[in-house]
Protein backbone atom coordinates (compact mmCIF):
# COMPACT_ATOMS: atom_id res chain seq x y z
CA UNK A 1 0.00 0.00 0.00
CA UNK A 2 1.09 3.53 -0.67
CA UNK A 3 2.31 5.88 2.37
CA UNK A 4 0.30 8.87 1.11
CA UNK A 5 -2.63 9.32 -1.09
CA UNK A 6 -3.75 12.44 -3.27
CA UNK A 7 -7.15 13.13 -1.46
CA UNK A 8 -10.23 14.12 -3.84
CA UNK A 9 -12.47 17.22 -3.47
CA UNK A 10 -14.99 15.43 -1.99
CA UNK A 11 -12.61 14.60 1.36
CA UNK A 12 -11.36 18.13 1.68
CA UNK A 13 -14.97 19.12 1.78
CA UNK A 14 -15.75 16.67 4.13
CA UNK A 15 -13.67 18.03 6.53
CA UNK A 16 -14.33 21.11 6.45
CA UNK A 17 -17.84 20.14 7.45
CA UNK A 18 -16.55 17.84 10.13
CA UNK A 19 -13.93 20.55 11.53
CA UNK A 20 -16.05 21.53 13.97
CA UNK A 21 -16.52 18.43 15.69
CA UNK A 22 -13.79 16.14 14.57
CA UNK A 23 -10.80 16.82 17.01
CA UNK A 24 -8.99 13.81 15.99
CA UNK A 25 -9.16 10.04 14.49
CA UNK A 26 -6.94 7.38 15.50
CA UNK A 27 -6.17 3.67 13.91
CA UNK A 28 -4.91 1.15 16.95
CA UNK A 29 -3.61 -2.52 15.46
CA UNK A 30 -2.98 -4.91 18.45
CA UNK A 31 0.01 -7.64 17.66
CA UNK A 32 2.17 -9.84 19.40
CA UNK A 33 5.10 -11.82 18.50
CA UNK A 34 5.10 -15.68 18.44
CA UNK A 35 7.82 -17.53 20.86
CA UNK A 36 6.88 -14.84 23.29
CA UNK A 37 4.44 -15.18 26.53
CA UNK A 38 2.34 -12.26 26.10
CA UNK A 39 3.13 -9.32 28.39
CA UNK A 40 1.28 -9.35 30.87
CA UNK A 41 2.80 -13.07 31.46
CA UNK A 42 5.94 -12.09 31.31
CA UNK A 43 8.61 -14.50 33.52
CA UNK A 44 10.86 -11.11 34.09
CA UNK A 45 12.11 -7.63 32.69
CA UNK A 46 14.55 -9.56 30.60
CA UNK A 47 12.10 -10.99 28.29
CA UNK A 48 10.21 -7.75 27.86
CA UNK A 49 13.30 -6.25 27.02
CA UNK A 50 14.16 -8.58 24.16
CA UNK A 51 10.76 -8.02 22.86
CA UNK A 52 11.38 -3.83 22.46
CA UNK A 53 14.66 -4.95 21.25
CA UNK A 54 13.28 -7.28 18.52
CA UNK A 55 10.50 -3.89 17.87
CA UNK A 56 13.25 -1.24 17.61
CA UNK A 57 15.22 -3.68 14.86
CA UNK A 58 12.29 -3.74 12.94
CA UNK A 59 11.03 -0.19 12.65
CA UNK A 60 14.52 1.59 12.48
CA UNK A 61 13.13 4.48 11.40
CA UNK A 62 11.29 5.23 14.70
CA UNK A 63 12.96 6.53 17.72
CA UNK A 64 12.15 4.46 20.93
CA UNK A 65 11.82 5.94 24.19
CA UNK A 66 12.18 3.35 27.16
CA UNK A 67 9.68 4.14 29.77
CA UNK A 68 12.42 3.43 32.63
CA UNK A 69 14.55 5.96 31.09
CA UNK A 70 12.19 8.78 31.95
CA UNK A 71 10.60 10.12 34.96
CA UNK A 72 7.05 9.21 36.03
CA UNK A 73 5.75 13.18 34.69
CA UNK A 74 7.27 12.87 31.55
CA UNK A 75 5.69 9.40 31.04
CA UNK A 76 2.17 11.22 32.04
CA UNK A 77 2.80 14.02 29.81
CA UNK A 78 2.91 11.06 26.89
CA UNK A 79 -0.57 9.76 28.57
CA UNK A 80 -2.28 13.45 28.03
CA UNK A 81 -0.91 13.67 24.37
CA UNK A 82 -2.60 10.23 23.85
CA UNK A 83 0.77 9.05 22.81
CA UNK A 84 0.79 5.98 25.40
CA UNK A 85 -2.14 4.63 27.52
CA UNK A 86 -2.13 4.77 31.01
CA UNK A 87 -1.81 1.01 31.32
CA UNK A 88 1.52 1.00 29.76
CA UNK A 89 2.86 3.01 32.64
CA UNK A 90 2.22 0.56 34.38
CA UNK A 91 4.54 -2.23 32.58
CA UNK A 92 7.44 -3.70 33.58
CA UNK A 93 10.38 -3.19 29.73
CA UNK A 94 7.38 -0.70 28.46
CA UNK A 95 8.77 1.63 25.70
CA UNK A 96 6.95 3.50 22.96
CA UNK A 97 8.63 4.38 19.56
CA UNK A 98 7.22 7.41 17.69
CA UNK A 99 8.10 9.53 14.50
CA UNK A 100 9.01 13.18 14.50
CA UNK A 101 5.81 14.76 13.95
CA UNK A 102 4.14 12.38 16.82
CA UNK A 103 1.63 11.19 14.31
CA UNK A 104 2.95 7.88 14.33
CA UNK A 105 3.06 5.94 18.31
CA UNK A 106 3.80 2.03 18.37
CA UNK A 107 3.45 0.93 21.91
CA UNK A 108 5.50 -2.09 23.06
CA UNK A 109 4.75 -4.53 26.14
CA UNK A 110 1.26 -3.01 27.34
CA UNK A 111 -1.56 -5.64 26.66
CA UNK A 112 -0.14 -6.97 23.35
CA UNK A 113 3.68 -7.25 22.56
CA UNK A 114 2.69 -4.36 19.82
CA UNK A 115 0.12 -1.69 19.58
CA UNK A 116 1.07 0.44 16.55
CA UNK A 117 -1.25 3.41 16.36
CA UNK A 118 -1.31 6.07 13.60
CA UNK A 119 -3.62 9.88 14.22
CA UNK A 120 -4.78 12.41 12.34
CA UNK A 121 -6.42 15.56 12.73
CA UNK A 122 -9.44 15.05 10.29
CA UNK A 123 -11.78 11.88 9.79
CA UNK A 124 -9.60 10.19 7.39
CA UNK A 125 -9.42 6.88 8.36
CA UNK A 126 -8.75 5.52 5.29
CA UNK A 127 -5.21 7.49 5.16
CA UNK A 128 -4.54 6.49 8.68
CA UNK A 129 -5.28 2.84 8.22
CA UNK A 130 -3.07 2.85 5.40
CA UNK A 131 -0.56 4.40 7.08
CA UNK A 132 -0.81 1.58 10.08
CA UNK A 133 -0.44 -1.40 7.72
CA UNK A 134 2.63 -0.17 6.35
CA UNK A 135 4.30 0.14 9.41
CA UNK A 136 2.40 -3.39 10.20
CA UNK A 137 3.92 -5.17 7.16
CA UNK A 138 7.27 -3.32 7.64
CA UNK A 139 6.71 -5.29 11.10
CA UNK A 140 5.67 -8.48 10.14
CA UNK A 141 8.88 -8.75 7.16
CA UNK A 142 11.18 -8.84 10.13
CA UNK A 143 9.34 -10.62 13.33
CA UNK A 144 7.04 -13.74 13.20
CA UNK A 145 3.43 -12.78 14.48
CA UNK A 146 0.94 -14.64 16.01
CA UNK A 147 -1.71 -15.15 13.46
CA UNK A 148 -4.09 -17.90 13.17
CA UNK A 149 -5.73 -18.52 9.44
CA UNK A 150 -9.19 -19.35 11.17
CA UNK A 151 -9.33 -16.50 13.84
CA UNK A 152 -6.88 -13.69 12.31
CA UNK A 153 -4.40 -12.25 14.50
CA UNK A 154 -4.19 -13.46 18.31
CA UNK A 155 -4.18 -10.90 21.24
CA UNK A 156 -4.31 -10.98 24.67
CA UNK A 157 -7.59 -10.03 25.15
CA UNK A 158 -10.23 -11.87 23.01
CA UNK A 159 -12.51 -9.13 21.91
CA UNK A 160 -9.36 -7.90 20.14
CA UNK A 161 -8.70 -11.28 17.89
CA UNK A 162 -9.59 -11.30 14.35
CA UNK A 163 -8.41 -7.74 12.38
CA UNK A 164 -7.13 -6.76 16.05
CA UNK A 165 -7.85 -3.37 14.61
CA UNK A 166 -9.52 -0.46 16.82
CA UNK A 167 -10.62 2.69 14.69
CA UNK A 168 -11.53 5.64 17.12
CA UNK A 169 -12.41 8.84 16.17
CA UNK A 170 -12.69 12.45 19.10
CA UNK A 171 -15.62 14.00 18.89
CA UNK A 172 -16.18 17.48 20.44
CA UNK A 173 -20.22 17.45 20.88
CA UNK A 174 -21.32 20.21 23.62
CA UNK A 175 -24.67 20.33 21.92
CA UNK A 176 -25.67 16.86 22.46
CA UNK A 177 -24.50 16.99 25.36
CA UNK A 178 -26.38 20.08 26.61
CA UNK A 179 -29.35 18.71 25.51
CA UNK A 180 -29.11 15.44 27.41
CA UNK A 181 -28.71 13.17 24.23
CA UNK A 182 -25.55 11.13 24.39
CA UNK A 183 -27.10 8.53 26.81
CA UNK A 184 -29.66 7.65 24.24
CA UNK A 185 -26.68 8.05 21.36
CA UNK A 186 -24.30 5.50 23.34
CA UNK A 187 -27.34 2.81 24.26
CA UNK A 188 -28.17 3.03 19.93
CA UNK A 189 -24.50 2.17 19.16
CA UNK A 190 -23.52 -0.36 21.24
CA UNK A 191 -26.47 -2.21 19.90
CA UNK A 192 -23.94 -2.38 16.48
CA UNK A 193 -20.88 -3.09 17.76
CA UNK A 194 -19.38 0.06 18.56
CA UNK A 195 -19.49 2.38 21.93
CA UNK A 196 -18.76 5.51 23.11
CA UNK A 197 -15.87 6.14 25.72
CA UNK A 198 -13.93 9.38 28.19
CA UNK A 199 -11.32 11.10 26.09
CA UNK A 200 -8.67 8.53 27.68
CA UNK A 201 -10.79 5.90 26.22
CA UNK A 202 -11.75 2.91 28.31
CA UNK A 203 -13.09 3.50 31.68
CA UNK A 204 -12.08 7.13 31.31
CA UNK A 205 -13.78 10.32 32.37
CA UNK A 206 -15.58 12.76 30.30
CA UNK A 207 -14.07 16.32 29.62
CA UNK A 208 -14.78 19.16 27.89
CA UNK A 209 -18.08 17.30 26.45
CA UNK A 210 -15.07 15.35 23.83
CA UNK A 211 -16.03 11.59 23.15
CA UNK A 212 -14.04 8.93 21.90
CA UNK A 213 -16.09 7.00 19.54
CA UNK A 214 -14.64 3.37 18.50
CA UNK A 215 -15.66 -0.44 17.51
CA UNK A 216 -15.96 -3.02 19.80
CA UNK A 217 -16.08 -6.26 17.18
CA UNK A 218 -12.73 -6.70 15.40
CA UNK A 219 -13.45 -10.37 14.62
CA UNK A 220 -15.82 -11.38 11.51
CA UNK A 221 -15.54 -8.10 9.52
CA UNK A 222 -12.68 -6.80 7.50
CA UNK A 223 -10.61 -3.30 8.14
CA UNK A 224 -12.62 -1.99 5.15
CA UNK A 225 -15.96 -2.52 7.19
CA UNK A 226 -14.74 -1.59 10.23
CA UNK A 227 -13.94 1.89 8.74
CA UNK A 228 -16.87 2.02 7.01
CA UNK A 229 -19.77 1.42 9.25
CA UNK A 230 -17.51 4.08 11.44
CA UNK A 231 -16.99 6.66 9.40
CA UNK A 232 -20.60 6.42 8.63
CA UNK A 233 -21.58 6.30 12.26
CA UNK A 234 -19.47 9.09 12.99
CA UNK A 235 -20.99 11.06 10.39
CA UNK A 236 -24.53 10.47 11.85
CA UNK A 237 -23.44 11.80 14.81
CA UNK A 238 -22.05 15.21 13.68
CA UNK A 239 -24.70 16.10 11.80
CA UNK A 240 -27.15 15.59 14.56
CA UNK A 241 -24.49 17.46 16.96
CA UNK A 242 -24.23 20.30 14.44
CA UNK A 243 -28.12 20.78 13.87
CA UNK A 244 -28.55 21.26 17.92
CA UNK A 245 -26.24 23.71 17.73
CA UNK A 246 -27.84 26.15 15.70
CA UNK A 247 -31.21 25.16 17.53
CA UNK A 248 -29.77 25.89 20.73
CA UNK A 249 -28.57 29.31 18.95
CA UNK A 250 -32.78 29.61 17.48
CA UNK A 251 -34.77 28.61 20.19
CA UNK A 252 -31.97 29.15 23.40
CA UNK A 253 -30.01 31.93 22.64
CA UNK A 254 -30.01 33.41 25.72
CA UNK A 255 -29.24 30.71 27.39
CA UNK A 256 -26.25 29.62 24.80
CA UNK A 257 -24.56 32.82 24.50
CA UNK A 258 -24.89 33.33 28.33
CA UNK A 259 -22.91 30.16 28.84
CA UNK A 260 -20.30 31.22 26.10
CA UNK A 261 -19.63 34.31 27.84
CA UNK A 262 -19.91 33.36 31.34
CA UNK A 263 -17.24 30.93 30.31
CA UNK A 264 -14.77 33.41 28.71
CA UNK A 265 -14.99 35.41 31.75
CA UNK A 266 -14.21 33.28 34.02
CA UNK A 267 -11.32 31.45 32.14
CA UNK A 268 -10.09 35.44 31.65
CA UNK A 269 -10.01 36.19 34.94
CA UNK A 270 -10.28 33.23 37.52
CA UNK A 271 -7.20 32.55 39.43
CA UNK A 272 -7.33 28.86 40.29
CA UNK A 273 -9.32 26.30 38.51
CA UNK A 274 -9.86 22.53 38.36
CA UNK A 275 -8.85 20.70 35.33
CA UNK A 276 -12.84 19.37 34.95
CA UNK A 277 -14.30 23.00 35.43
CA UNK A 278 -11.60 24.37 32.80
CA UNK A 279 -12.39 21.58 29.80
CA UNK A 280 -15.78 22.38 30.00
CA UNK A 281 -15.24 26.37 30.18
CA UNK A 282 -12.94 25.51 27.31
CA UNK A 283 -15.81 23.26 25.78
CA UNK A 284 -18.22 26.45 26.20
CA UNK A 285 -15.57 29.13 24.58
CA UNK A 286 -14.99 26.43 21.17
CA UNK A 287 -18.61 26.49 20.56
CA UNK A 288 -18.79 30.26 20.36
CA UNK A 289 -15.93 29.98 18.24
CA UNK A 290 -18.11 27.53 16.08
CA UNK A 291 -21.03 29.53 16.22
CA UNK A 292 -19.41 32.49 14.63
CA UNK A 293 -20.29 34.50 18.57
CA UNK A 294 -16.90 34.83 18.78
CA UNK A 295 -14.10 35.73 16.90
CA UNK A 296 -10.90 34.05 18.31
CA UNK A 297 -9.03 32.65 15.16
CA UNK A 298 -5.73 31.54 17.31
CA UNK A 299 -7.85 29.76 19.68
CA UNK A 300 -6.93 26.05 19.62
CA UNK A 301 -8.83 24.09 21.97
CA UNK A 302 -6.93 20.61 21.14
CA UNK A 303 -3.75 22.27 22.58
CA UNK A 304 -5.54 23.84 25.10
CA UNK A 305 -7.23 20.52 26.51
CA UNK A 306 -3.48 19.24 26.71
CA UNK A 307 -1.99 22.37 28.28
CA UNK A 308 -4.15 22.35 31.05
CA UNK A 309 -3.25 18.91 31.93
CA UNK A 310 -1.50 18.20 35.57
CA UNK A 311 1.65 16.65 34.38
CA UNK A 312 2.36 19.57 32.12
CA UNK A 313 1.73 21.88 35.00
CA UNK A 314 3.63 20.43 38.30
CA UNK A 315 6.93 22.40 38.91
CA UNK A 316 9.09 21.37 41.73
CA UNK A 317 10.54 24.47 42.08
CA UNK A 318 7.77 26.67 42.65
CA UNK A 319 4.84 26.52 45.66
CA UNK A 320 2.03 27.19 43.50
CA UNK A 321 -0.49 25.13 43.37
CA UNK A 322 -1.53 23.16 39.67
CA UNK A 323 -5.28 25.01 39.93
CA UNK A 324 -3.46 28.39 40.52
CA UNK A 325 -0.71 27.46 37.60
CA UNK A 326 -3.66 26.26 35.26
CA UNK A 327 -5.30 29.80 35.97
CA UNK A 328 -2.58 31.65 34.61
CA UNK A 329 -1.66 29.84 31.72
CA UNK A 330 -5.74 30.14 30.73
CA UNK A 331 -5.63 33.96 30.99
CA UNK A 332 -2.23 33.93 29.38
CA UNK A 333 -3.38 32.11 26.13
CA UNK A 334 -6.99 33.62 26.01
Amino acid sequence: MTHEHDAPLQNEQQQEETQPVVMSSRIRLARNLENYVHPLMFPNEEEGHRVVNEVQDALTDLRVQRLADIDQQSAYKLVAKHLISPELTKQPAAAVLLNDDESVSVMVNEEDHVRIQVMGSDLSLDTLYQRASDIDDQLDAEVAISYDETLGYLTTCPTNIGTGMRASVMLHLPGLSIMKRMNRIAQSINRFGFTIRGIYGEGSQVYGHVYQVSNQLTLGKSEQEIIDALTELVTQIINEELDVRQRLLAHKETETLDRIYRSLGILKYSRRISVEEASYRLSDIKLGVDLGVLDMPAFDFNALMIAIQSPFLIDDETTQSIESKRADILRQKL
